[in-house]
This record gives C-alpha cells, structure tokens and sequence, in this order.
C-alpha cells in the first residue's frame, strides 16, 4: 500500500518548499511494518528517501557471520541513521547528511562497499594505502563469489535498520547500550522530525 500527502514541514535545502512524502509500507520480519518513504521539495527538487517504523524501537545490532553463499541474498534494510560495518576490512560506513535509506541484501551491501573502496583507492596517496585498498578488492571480489567469509555488523540508534534472513536464528540481535548509542553517528535532525511527524499521522 503506498500514500503520497504534503508534510508541514519545510524543506531543509532551500528552506521554502514544504515537502512531499510519498510513502509504502513493507511487512518485513521481525519489524512487523516498516515505512519506506521518499521526501521531495517542489521548489528546488531535494529529495531524500528513509525508513521508519510506527512501533517504538530500541537502538540494535544485527550480527550476521556470511559463510555459505546463499547468505549473500539475505534482505538487508538500510535507515538514515544506521551505520554498517564489515569488520575483517576495517570499514565503517557511517550515515551522512544525505545518506538515504534503501533496501536491498548482502551481495547489494557489497556491491556498494566495492565501489566506495575504488574511490578511496583513486584518491590514496600512499603505496601501502592503494596496496591495502587493491588487497580489500579482490577480497570483496572473493565474497561475492562465496570463497571468502567476512562478518556484516549493522548499528541504528533509531532501530529500524537490521539484516534479515528468513531463519533469524542466523543473525545475532543485540540491544544497543546508551554508552554505545552515544558513539553512532544518528540521522540529521530534520530527519528525525520528518519521522516523529509521519509517525503521528500513521498513529
């Protein structure tokens, strides 16, 4: 089901134009209902996309350990304030001002990593920065084929990002500490009002 309605909200770019939402609801495990909802301003053509869910939810930690290739098409849900990590690489992906929501799975997380560390590798200055960055692309490249096991870890103080296989025995779920919570980098604040508002009308 999908729903487009105008917020009172303005928009954050050029601070005229009060935003569009257009939103659908995803029935998702463990989530029960999630929202997927992309925000446009008319005036200038902002636009963002992100999730959010009409339960309450506790800052979380998904844990999936992927060593079997069918883990790569495990769904993956992606909030505007989650930060994803792939430990063995030392990467950390954190949200920005602009990091949009999206749903995709694994192989999907991969694909989007791959492409960051080729960006990082153009712009390394060092020798062992672009030997290390090169050593991090063929093992990625390693993973998407299934000979290389690797660890995604998912963090969202909001918590509606998480990895979700259809045996949720699989992925380790923890409730995030306020100590841990303190650390993450969470959505700007205009995101966080554009929820609290959508979740009003929802309720």
């Amino acid at each position: 089901m999908s729903s487009k309605e105008d917020l009172t909200s303005k928009c954050p770019v050029c601070t005229t134009g009060k935003l569009i939402v257009n939103s659908m609801l995803y029935s998702v495990p463990f989530f029960n209902e999630l929202a997927m909802f992309t925000m446009k301003c008319p005036e200038c053509g902002f636009s963002h996309s992100d999730v959010f869910s009409a339960e309450q939810r506790r800052p979380t930690r998904f844990t999936l350990h992927v060593d079997d290739v069918s883990l790569l098409n495990v769904r993956v849900v992606r909030s505007g304030s989650c930060t994803y990590r792939f430990p063995e690489w030392g990467i950390d992906v954190e949200p920005g001002p602009a990091a949009d929501a999206f749903v995709t799975n694994v192989e999907g997380l991969l694909f989007r990593v791959r492409s960051v560390v080729e960006t990082a590798l153009g712009f390394a200055d060092e020798e062992s920065e672009r030997k290390r960055a090169k050593q991090i692309l063929d093992e990625i490249m390693l993973a998407l084929r299934g000979d290389y096991f690797f660890t995604l870890v998912m963090e969202d103080p909001a918590g509606v990002s998480g990895i979700l296989p259809d045996d949720l025995t699989l992925v380790k779920i923890e409730e995030l500490s306020p100590e841990e919570t303190s650390h993450l980098k969470g959505a700007p604040f205009w995101i966080d009002t554009m929820r609290e508002e959508i979740s009003e009308r929802k309720g």
